[in-house]
């Protein structure tokens, strides 16, 4: 018996039912289990893995391994790391890698960091400043 995780990027129930649908036509799947919240398949029967993430994937999802570990004693260990460092949703892009390993880059299934603030101007943050009176055409 293998139990293959997966984070699955998904929107609504529409995108789980078909995913749930996909992976249970597959040969040696006994489970389906779906958590949106965490964004998370879990499947358990005998299928391969590599066969589950492509079964997942081509239904048009983005998905990946559960980069996250598991642990008995603190069973909700990866939704509290998940909320404590990353509060924006992944930045998913292909590499040459990810038909293969499922990974986003070189963090190998860690989330992006969010863009930072000096994509920006200076121009933009003075705008509003108390020194220039002219600057804020709103008030």
């Amino acid at each position: 018996m293998t139990i293959v995780e997966m984070r699955v990027h998904m929107d609504c129930l529409g995108c789980k039912n078909k995913i749930e649908k996909a992976l249970k036509k597959l040969d040696g799947v006994d489970n389906v289990d779906v958590d949106m919240y965490k964004q998370k398949v879990t499947v358990t029967g005998w299928a391969e893995q590599k066969k589950v993430l492509k079964r997942v994937r081509k239904t048009g999802r983005k998905a990946e391994l559960w980069p996250f570990p598991y642990n008995q004693e603190h069973h909700d260990y990866a939704q509290h790391y998940y909320n404590q460092y990353y509060t924006n949703p992944a930045n998913y892009y292909s590499t040459y890698n990810y038909r293969k390993h499922g990974y986003n880059g070189h963090d190998h299934g860690y989330y992006q960091q969010p863009p930072s603030s000096t994509i920006f101007d200076e121009r933009y943050s003075s705008m509003f400043s108390d020194d220039n009176t002219t600057g804020c055409s709103i008030m």
